[in-house]
Protein backbone atom coordinates (compact mmCIF):
# COMPACT_ATOMS: atom_id res chain seq x y z
CA UNK A 1 0.00 0.00 0.00
CA UNK A 2 0.91 3.44 -0.26
CA UNK A 3 0.56 7.08 1.06
CA UNK A 4 0.95 9.81 -1.41
CA UNK A 5 -0.89 12.77 -1.42
CA UNK A 6 -0.68 14.54 -4.36
CA UNK A 7 0.42 11.52 -6.43
CA UNK A 8 -1.37 11.41 -9.89
CA UNK A 9 -2.26 8.19 -11.60
CA UNK A 10 -2.06 7.92 -15.56
CA UNK A 11 -5.00 5.98 -16.29
CA UNK A 12 -3.79 5.65 -19.56
CA UNK A 13 -0.08 4.08 -19.10
CA UNK A 14 -1.76 1.47 -16.22
CA UNK A 15 -2.90 -2.06 -17.21
CA UNK A 16 -4.33 -4.15 -13.80
CA UNK A 17 -4.79 -7.72 -13.34
CA UNK A 18 -6.67 -9.98 -10.73
CA UNK A 19 -5.58 -11.70 -8.25
CA UNK A 20 -7.11 -15.21 -9.93
CA UNK A 21 -4.25 -14.68 -13.02
CA UNK A 22 -1.02 -14.66 -11.36
CA UNK A 23 -0.32 -18.57 -11.85
CA UNK A 24 -0.81 -17.81 -15.43
CA UNK A 25 0.94 -14.72 -15.14
CA UNK A 26 4.31 -17.36 -13.90
CA UNK A 27 3.83 -19.49 -16.53
CA UNK A 28 4.07 -16.91 -18.89
CA UNK A 29 6.68 -14.96 -17.40
CA UNK A 30 9.17 -17.28 -18.85
CA UNK A 31 7.67 -16.94 -22.64
CA UNK A 32 8.29 -13.16 -21.86
CA UNK A 33 11.81 -13.43 -20.82
CA UNK A 34 13.05 -15.93 -23.48
CA UNK A 35 13.76 -14.14 -26.35
CA UNK A 36 15.76 -11.22 -24.40
CA UNK A 37 17.68 -14.16 -22.16
CA UNK A 38 18.63 -15.54 -25.66
CA UNK A 39 20.04 -12.46 -26.97
CA UNK A 40 21.92 -11.66 -24.30
CA UNK A 41 23.07 -14.74 -23.34
CA UNK A 42 26.87 -14.13 -24.00
CA UNK A 43 26.86 -11.24 -21.75
CA UNK A 44 27.99 -11.42 -17.98
CA UNK A 45 25.78 -11.85 -15.09
CA UNK A 46 24.97 -8.59 -13.45
CA UNK A 47 27.09 -8.80 -10.60
CA UNK A 48 24.85 -8.72 -7.36
CA UNK A 49 26.05 -6.84 -4.19
CA UNK A 50 23.64 -7.37 -0.31
CA UNK A 51 23.45 -3.74 0.67
CA UNK A 52 21.45 -4.83 4.14
CA UNK A 53 18.99 -7.45 4.75
CA UNK A 54 16.80 -7.85 1.41
CA UNK A 55 18.18 -5.05 -0.28
CA UNK A 56 20.44 -5.57 -3.79
CA UNK A 57 22.35 -3.48 -6.14
CA UNK A 58 22.37 -5.25 -9.60
CA UNK A 59 25.60 -3.97 -11.46
CA UNK A 60 25.66 -4.64 -15.54
CA UNK A 61 28.95 -4.68 -17.03
CA UNK A 62 29.15 -1.57 -19.90
CA UNK A 63 28.19 -2.58 -23.62
CA UNK A 64 32.27 -1.93 -24.67
CA UNK A 65 33.00 1.45 -25.73
CA UNK A 66 29.46 1.81 -26.62
CA UNK A 67 27.17 2.45 -23.54
CA UNK A 68 26.71 2.03 -19.80
CA UNK A 69 24.03 0.49 -17.32
CA UNK A 70 22.73 2.22 -14.72
CA UNK A 71 22.82 0.54 -11.07
CA UNK A 72 19.76 -1.27 -10.44
CA UNK A 73 18.33 -1.42 -6.76
CA UNK A 74 15.61 -4.21 -5.70
CA UNK A 75 13.75 -4.19 -2.33
CA UNK A 76 12.46 -7.06 -1.04
CA UNK A 77 9.48 -7.27 1.46
CA UNK A 78 6.85 -9.53 2.66
CA UNK A 79 4.35 -8.32 0.21
CA UNK A 80 6.16 -7.80 -2.99
CA UNK A 81 9.09 -6.52 -4.28
CA UNK A 82 10.35 -2.18 -5.29
CA UNK A 83 12.77 -1.94 -8.02
CA UNK A 84 14.54 1.24 -8.56
CA UNK A 85 15.73 1.55 -12.53
CA UNK A 86 15.67 -0.67 -14.31
CA UNK A 87 18.84 -0.55 -16.67
CA UNK A 88 19.48 0.71 -19.86
CA UNK A 89 18.26 -2.45 -22.01
CA UNK A 90 15.81 -4.72 -21.69
CA UNK A 91 18.07 -7.61 -21.83
CA UNK A 92 20.33 -5.91 -18.56
CA UNK A 93 16.35 -5.81 -16.74
CA UNK A 94 15.81 -9.18 -18.04
CA UNK A 95 18.92 -10.62 -16.17
CA UNK A 96 18.04 -8.34 -13.20
CA UNK A 97 14.56 -10.41 -13.10
CA UNK A 98 16.28 -13.50 -13.59
CA UNK A 99 17.98 -12.79 -10.45
CA UNK A 100 15.37 -11.47 -7.93
CA UNK A 101 13.34 -14.68 -8.81
CA UNK A 102 16.24 -16.35 -7.49
CA UNK A 103 15.75 -14.01 -4.33
CA UNK A 104 12.00 -14.57 -3.90
CA UNK A 105 7.99 -15.64 -5.87
CA UNK A 106 6.91 -11.96 -4.32
CA UNK A 107 5.57 -9.78 -7.29
CA UNK A 108 7.42 -6.72 -8.42
CA UNK A 109 5.11 -4.62 -6.91
CA UNK A 110 6.22 -0.81 -7.90
CA UNK A 111 9.32 0.17 -10.23
CA UNK A 112 10.60 3.55 -9.70
CA UNK A 113 12.32 5.60 -12.58
CA UNK A 114 15.10 7.91 -11.25
CA UNK A 115 15.53 10.04 -14.06
CA UNK A 116 15.49 10.59 -17.82
CA UNK A 117 18.65 8.99 -18.76
CA UNK A 118 18.14 6.45 -21.19
CA UNK A 119 20.52 4.00 -19.08
CA UNK A 120 18.02 3.86 -15.90
CA UNK A 121 15.01 3.04 -17.42
CA UNK A 122 14.69 1.26 -20.88
CA UNK A 123 14.19 -2.05 -19.61
CA UNK A 124 11.04 -1.28 -17.67
CA UNK A 125 8.82 -2.72 -20.60
CA UNK A 126 10.50 -5.78 -18.53
CA UNK A 127 9.11 -5.39 -15.15
CA UNK A 128 5.32 -4.44 -17.00
CA UNK A 129 5.16 -7.62 -19.19
CA UNK A 130 5.75 -9.60 -16.37
CA UNK A 131 4.08 -8.20 -14.04
CA UNK A 132 0.89 -5.81 -15.46
CA UNK A 133 -0.53 -4.76 -12.08
CA UNK A 134 2.94 -3.18 -11.17
CA UNK A 135 2.88 0.56 -10.90
CA UNK A 136 5.61 2.77 -12.27
CA UNK A 137 6.64 5.65 -10.49
CA UNK A 138 8.69 8.40 -11.67
CA UNK A 139 8.79 12.59 -10.67
CA UNK A 140 5.69 14.50 -13.08
CA UNK A 141 8.86 16.20 -14.79
CA UNK A 142 10.60 13.23 -15.61
CA UNK A 143 7.48 11.72 -16.98
CA UNK A 144 7.20 14.73 -19.32
CA UNK A 145 11.39 14.17 -20.32
CA UNK A 146 10.76 10.99 -21.15
CA UNK A 147 7.93 11.39 -23.45
CA UNK A 148 9.34 13.60 -25.54
CA UNK A 149 12.53 15.85 -25.43
CA UNK A 150 14.26 12.67 -24.00
CA UNK A 151 13.57 10.58 -26.76
CA UNK A 152 14.32 13.11 -29.66
CA UNK A 153 18.03 13.77 -27.58
CA UNK A 154 18.62 10.08 -28.07
CA UNK A 155 17.13 9.86 -31.51
CA UNK A 156 20.44 10.76 -32.96
CA UNK A 157 22.32 8.35 -31.31
CA UNK A 158 19.96 5.60 -32.38
CA UNK A 159 19.64 6.95 -35.82
CA UNK A 160 23.04 8.29 -36.88
CA UNK A 161 25.75 7.91 -34.57
CA UNK A 162 25.85 4.05 -33.17
CA UNK A 163 25.32 2.75 -36.89
CA UNK A 164 28.21 5.00 -38.21
CA UNK A 165 30.28 3.85 -35.15
CA UNK A 166 29.54 0.43 -36.24
CA UNK A 167 30.10 0.66 -39.88
CA UNK A 168 33.43 2.09 -38.89
CA UNK A 169 34.26 -1.04 -36.94
CA UNK A 170 32.84 -3.73 -39.68
CA UNK A 171 35.12 -2.13 -42.51
CA UNK A 172 38.33 -3.13 -39.74
CA UNK A 173 40.34 -6.48 -40.20
CA UNK A 174 40.01 -8.36 -37.94
CA UNK A 175 37.06 -7.07 -36.60
CA UNK A 176 37.40 -6.12 -33.11
CA UNK A 177 36.20 -7.39 -30.49
CA UNK A 178 34.13 -5.11 -29.25
CA UNK A 179 31.47 -4.95 -32.40
CA UNK A 180 29.75 -7.83 -31.12
CA UNK A 181 28.76 -5.91 -28.05
CA UNK A 182 28.28 -2.59 -30.03
CA UNK A 183 25.95 -4.74 -32.60
CA UNK A 184 23.66 -5.74 -29.41
CA UNK A 185 23.72 -2.67 -28.18
CA UNK A 186 22.12 -0.92 -30.99
CA UNK A 187 19.67 -3.47 -31.34
CA UNK A 188 18.48 -3.27 -27.77
CA UNK A 189 18.01 0.30 -28.13
CA UNK A 190 16.49 0.21 -31.29
CA UNK A 191 13.65 -2.09 -30.16
CA UNK A 192 12.69 -0.65 -26.86
CA UNK A 193 9.36 -0.64 -26.12
CA UNK A 194 9.05 2.80 -24.31
CA UNK A 195 7.46 2.08 -20.92
CA UNK A 196 6.20 5.35 -19.39
CA UNK A 197 5.38 6.10 -15.21
CA UNK A 198 1.63 5.65 -14.65
CA UNK A 199 2.32 7.54 -11.28
CA UNK A 200 3.89 10.52 -10.71
CA UNK A 201 4.45 12.89 -7.45
CA UNK A 202 5.86 16.44 -7.16
CA UNK A 203 7.73 16.64 -3.92
CA UNK A 204 7.63 13.36 -2.07
CA UNK A 205 5.75 9.83 -1.38
CA UNK A 206 5.59 7.17 1.44
CA UNK A 207 5.31 3.74 -0.11
CA UNK A 208 4.81 1.12 2.63
CA UNK A 209 5.59 -2.37 1.19
CA UNK A 210 4.95 -4.78 3.97
CA UNK A 211 7.64 -4.08 6.81
CA UNK A 212 9.56 -1.54 4.81
CA UNK A 213 8.85 2.17 4.90
CA UNK A 214 10.00 3.48 1.66
CA UNK A 215 10.44 7.41 0.83
CA UNK A 216 10.41 8.72 -2.71
CA UNK A 217 12.06 11.85 -3.03
CA UNK A 218 12.75 14.80 -5.16
CA UNK A 219 14.17 18.40 -3.31
CA UNK A 220 15.08 20.28 -6.26
CA UNK A 221 15.95 20.24 -9.94
CA UNK A 222 19.85 18.60 -10.13
CA UNK A 223 21.25 16.30 -12.74
CA UNK A 224 17.74 16.68 -14.54
CA UNK A 225 14.52 18.60 -13.51
CA UNK A 226 12.55 15.51 -11.98
CA UNK A 227 15.60 13.63 -10.24
CA UNK A 228 14.01 10.62 -7.82
CA UNK A 229 15.78 9.62 -4.88
CA UNK A 230 14.75 6.76 -2.13
CA UNK A 231 15.66 7.17 1.58
CA UNK A 232 14.77 3.85 4.00
CA UNK A 233 14.92 5.51 7.07
CA UNK A 234 14.65 2.18 9.13
CA UNK A 235 17.48 0.76 7.34
CA UNK A 236 19.48 4.67 6.50
CA UNK A 237 19.93 3.54 3.29
CA UNK A 238 20.17 6.01 0.72
CA UNK A 239 19.60 5.40 -2.89
CA UNK A 240 20.38 8.74 -5.07
CA UNK A 241 20.05 7.72 -8.65
CA UNK A 242 22.37 10.20 -10.76
CA UNK A 243 22.45 12.92 -7.73
CA UNK A 244 26.13 10.84 -7.40
CA UNK A 245 28.14 8.42 -8.86
CA UNK A 246 31.09 6.50 -7.87
CA UNK A 247 33.00 8.12 -8.80
CA UNK A 248 32.51 10.84 -11.36
CA UNK A 249 29.59 12.37 -11.30
CA UNK A 250 27.92 13.50 -14.71
CA UNK A 251 26.86 17.15 -14.92
CA UNK A 252 26.13 17.15 -18.84
CA UNK A 253 22.22 19.84 -18.85
CA UNK A 254 22.59 19.85 -15.12
CA UNK A 255 21.30 22.66 -13.08
CA UNK A 256 24.56 23.61 -10.95
CA UNK A 257 22.86 25.82 -7.92
CA UNK A 258 20.01 23.89 -6.93
CA UNK A 259 22.23 20.44 -7.70
CA UNK A 260 24.60 21.72 -4.40
CA UNK A 261 21.67 22.73 -2.61
CA UNK A 262 20.23 19.22 -2.86
CA UNK A 263 23.79 17.34 -2.56
CA UNK A 264 23.68 19.63 0.63
CA UNK A 265 20.54 18.58 2.09
CA UNK A 266 21.29 14.65 1.45
CA UNK A 267 24.19 15.14 3.16
CA UNK A 268 22.17 16.17 6.60
CA UNK A 269 20.19 12.67 6.49
CA UNK A 270 21.14 10.04 8.57
CA UNK A 271 22.75 7.71 6.57
CA UNK A 272 24.90 4.42 6.87
CA UNK A 273 25.18 3.17 3.10
CA UNK A 274 24.64 5.26 0.12
CA UNK A 275 23.90 3.43 -3.26
CA UNK A 276 24.98 5.67 -6.45
CA UNK A 277 23.57 5.74 -10.07
CA UNK A 278 26.35 4.08 -11.15
CA UNK A 279 29.45 1.81 -9.21
CA UNK A 280 29.51 0.21 -5.78
CA UNK A 281 27.99 1.59 -2.84
CA UNK A 282 30.02 3.69 -0.69
CA UNK A 283 29.96 3.63 3.50
CA UNK A 284 30.81 7.07 4.06
CA UNK A 285 30.68 10.31 2.52
CA UNK A 286 33.59 11.08 1.29
CA UNK A 287 32.45 11.02 -2.01
CA UNK A 288 29.50 13.31 -1.53
CA UNK A 289 31.46 15.70 0.29
CA UNK A 290 34.27 15.82 -2.25
CA UNK A 291 31.92 16.30 -4.82
CA UNK A 292 30.29 18.95 -3.15
CA UNK A 293 33.59 20.77 -2.37
CA UNK A 294 33.98 20.44 -6.41
CA UNK A 295 30.53 22.04 -7.19
CA UNK A 296 31.26 24.86 -4.42
CA UNK A 297 34.58 26.07 -6.11
CA UNK A 298 33.04 26.10 -9.64
CA UNK A 299 30.36 28.26 -8.57
CA UNK A 300 32.64 30.28 -7.26
CA UNK A 301 35.29 30.71 -9.52
CA UNK A 302 32.67 30.39 -12.93
CA UNK A 303 30.43 33.58 -10.93
CA UNK A 304 33.66 35.70 -10.95
CA UNK A 305 35.52 34.34 -14.63
CA UNK A 306 31.80 35.61 -15.58
CA UNK A 307 31.54 38.69 -14.23
CA UNK A 308 34.92 39.42 -15.55
CA UNK A 309 33.92 38.36 -19.04
CA UNK A 310 36.54 35.81 -19.48
CA UNK A 311 35.10 32.83 -21.98
CA UNK A 312 34.21 29.68 -19.77
CA UNK A 313 36.82 27.31 -21.96
CA UNK A 314 39.31 29.82 -20.69
CA UNK A 315 38.28 30.24 -17.12
CA UNK A 316 38.32 26.05 -17.03
CA UNK A 317 41.78 26.59 -17.86
CA UNK A 318 42.38 28.99 -14.55
CA UNK A 319 40.11 26.38 -12.26
CA UNK A 320 41.07 23.28 -13.17
CA UNK A 321 45.21 23.20 -11.11
CA UNK A 322 42.83 24.70 -8.03
CA UNK A 323 41.31 21.30 -8.17
CA UNK A 324 43.93 19.35 -8.01
CA UNK A 325 43.73 18.25 -4.51
CA UNK A 326 39.89 17.04 -4.46
CA UNK A 327 40.44 15.71 -8.20
CA UNK A 328 43.06 13.37 -6.88
CA UNK A 329 40.61 12.71 -3.96
CA UNK A 330 38.26 11.58 -6.13
CA UNK A 331 40.30 9.92 -9.21
CA UNK A 332 43.29 8.32 -6.89
CA UNK A 333 45.23 10.04 -9.97
CA UNK A 334 43.74 7.33 -12.76
CA UNK A 335 43.87 8.64 -16.15
CA UNK A 336 41.08 7.21 -17.34
CA UNK A 337 38.99 8.80 -14.75
CA UNK A 338 41.29 12.04 -14.33
CA UNK A 339 39.96 12.73 -18.15
CA UNK A 340 36.17 12.12 -17.09
CA UNK A 341 36.79 14.59 -14.08
CA UNK A 342 38.03 17.33 -16.26
CA UNK A 343 35.39 16.59 -19.33
CA UNK A 344 32.02 15.16 -17.42
CA UNK A 345 32.26 16.66 -14.19
CA UNK A 346 34.14 19.75 -14.11
CA UNK A 347 33.73 20.87 -18.11
CA UNK A 348 29.88 20.02 -17.78
CA UNK A 349 29.67 22.00 -14.96
CA UNK A 350 30.81 25.27 -15.47
CA UNK A 351 29.19 25.51 -18.88
CA UNK A 352 25.94 24.88 -16.78
CA UNK A 353 27.35 27.58 -14.57
CA UNK A 354 27.91 30.03 -17.09
CA UNK A 355 24.36 29.30 -18.48
CA UNK A 356 22.63 30.12 -15.18
CA UNK A 357 24.36 33.34 -14.43
CA UNK A 358 22.95 33.93 -18.65
CA UNK A 359 19.37 33.39 -17.42
CA UNK A 360 17.00 31.34 -15.55
CA UNK A 361 17.50 27.51 -16.75
CA UNK A 362 15.23 25.58 -18.28
CA UNK A 363 13.88 22.16 -18.87
CA UNK A 364 15.43 21.76 -22.03
CA UNK A 365 18.07 19.59 -22.76
CA UNK A 366 21.27 21.24 -23.52
CA UNK A 367 23.61 19.81 -26.01
CA UNK A 368 27.22 18.28 -25.30
CA UNK A 369 29.87 21.39 -24.86
CA UNK A 370 32.07 21.26 -27.46
CA UNK A 371 35.68 20.28 -26.51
Amino acid sequence: MSDHPGASRHPSCARRGTRGEEILKRVVLAVILLPLITAAQSRPTPKRVQIAEGVFLFMTPAYGNVGLDGNSIVIVSRRGVLVFDTNGTPAAASAVLQEIRKLTDQPVRYVVNSHWHWDHWYGTEVYRQAFPDVQIIAHEKTREMMMGPALEFNRPGIERDLPGYIANLEKRSPPPADLAEARFFLEQKKNVRHTFPDVTFTDQMNLFLGERQIQVLHYERAVTPGDTFLYLPQEKILITGDLLVNPISFALSCYPTEWLRTLEKIDALDVSVMVTGHGEPLRDKELLHATMDVFRELLREGKEAHAKGIPVDEAKKTILPALATLKAKITHDDPRLSNAFDIQLVDWYLHRVYDELNGPLTDAIVPIPRQ
